[in-house]
């Protein structure tokens, strides 16, 4: 097997784990074991476990069709295309659901945990602050698009809990996170 399959391997392992049995789940052995690797092959691709989760949520999330709006994409176009793969991508891989909110609970009481995803919340911020200055460029002040794109991350991320949480509620959902988008996008001339 190659080295980028078996670092593939060792992330989707942790993903699993963390799904199945939250952070205290995470433990060398039992990646190395559930990855088909030794130990030592774990810490040769990653320097700590929680680097591979990290790695993970990073890539999926910036990897999300809706994170890079297309350039024929309107303001409420592109909030609901980010609720929409939001929600599809809970759907698709209820593993991965788990995995991020076992994941954020383990934050919750590991600092250095909390700082690194602080520093990928702030990198998923900024790509909404770009998406928002590329579709509504004079529509709101730097701080106002600050402000707006720390506000869309945490109702994406309510959205996620809820539809984790509630998978019964989805049509509820869907229609909380038009009417956000119908909220944020008042002003937006529609055609």
């Amino acid at each position: 097997m190659s080295r980028t399959n078996k670092r593939q391997d060792i992330v989707e392992a942790a993903i699993g784990l963390l799904a199945e049995g939250g952070g205290e789940a995470l433990t060398a052995s039992a990646l190395a074991e559930r990855a088909g690797v030794s130990k030592a092959n774990v810490f040769h691709h990653f320097a700590r476990l929680d680097d591979i989760v990290l790695e993970a949520f990073e890539a999926f999330l910036m990897a999300m069709p809706s994170m890079q709006p297309a350039p024929d994409m309107t303001l409420p176009d592109w909030l609901m295309a980010l609720g929409a793969d939001t929600t599809a991508s809970m759907d698709a891989d209820p593993a991965l659901s788990g995995a991020y909110f076992g994941f954020v609970a383990k934050a919750r009481t590991d600092a250095q945990l909390r700082e690194k995803l602080a520093e990928m919340a702030l990198r998923v911020r900024a790509q909404f602050e770009a998406a928002l200055s590329a579709l509504a460029p004079d529509r709101v002040s730097e701080a106002d698009r600050q402000a707006l794109a720390a506000l869309i991350l945490v109702t994406g991320d309510g959205l996620a809990l809820h539809r984790h949480l509630f998978p019964d509620q989805a049509a509820s959902l869907a229609v909380a996170w038009a009417r956000f988008v119908e909220m944020i996008c008042a002003k937006e001339a529609r055609p």
